[in-house]
């Protein structure tokens, strides 16, 4: 598996592009652009959504447009979120967002396992704590945390349905899990450490 990084227009938010033989999976999705000079040609699978905040997802619809049989995953508050623009804050921003692709959602929970290729899973593990629909994925050793965990920075709790008790409770979950992991965050930062690679 070949794992790609592109920082995205909004807020540094990052989209991760894997890649397993022939196929393409994304972690997020932001500026599409870049997205598809990395995949290059290769199918489109699945969107893994770390959590439906609109820097996280404002180029789904983009995308499916361009791959209309890829599939969203998310919790059911994601779900929630991805079609309402109030509940993603995309209402907010310049562009408002609202996912134009209900029937692309697929609804995942914690401790489930996505089938990435025939090889290949993810594991699914509820970070709740930044919001409700916040996830985090375990594919090999590598570890996507979207916005519950990024090394160095302190979570945000203060957005609404934000909680910081859940959020210490991930981030202790997310801390253990992550002792043998490659840790790839939900925003580019400038510092490192020897869990944490940014390719």
């Amino acid at each position: 598996m070949l794992i790609h990084n592109t920082v995205n227009t909004y807020f540094c938010s990052c989209t991760y592009v894997l890649t397993v033989d022939d196929f393409s999976w994304l972690v997020d999705c932001g500026d599409v652009e870049p997205i598809l000079s990395l995949i290059k040609g290769k199918n489109l699978i699945g969107v893994l959504l770390t959590h439906a905040h609109f820097d996280h997802i404002y180029g789904l619809n983009e995308l499916l447009k361009l791959f209309p049989n890829t599939l969203v995953y998310t919790n059911e508050s994601g779900k929630e979120a991805l079609l309402d623009e109030r509940k993603n804050m995309s209402l907010y921003h310049e562009t408002p967002f609202v996912f134009e692709c209900p029937d692309n959602i697929m609804v995942v929970n914690d401790g489930d396992v996505i089938v990435l290729s025939d090889e290949l899973k993810a594991k699914v593990i509820a970070t709740p704590g930044h919001h409700p629909s916040c996830l985090s994925y375990i594919v090999n050793d590598a570890f996507f945390t979207g916005d519950s965990y990024i090394p160095g920075t302190k979570v945000v709790t203060n957005l609404p349905k934000g909680n910081k008790k859940e959020a210490e409770e991930s981030l202790d979950k997310i801390l253990q899990l992550a002792k043998e992991s490659t840790v790839y965050p939900g925003h580019h930062i400038e510092n490192n450490n020897k869990n944490t690679i940014y390719v």
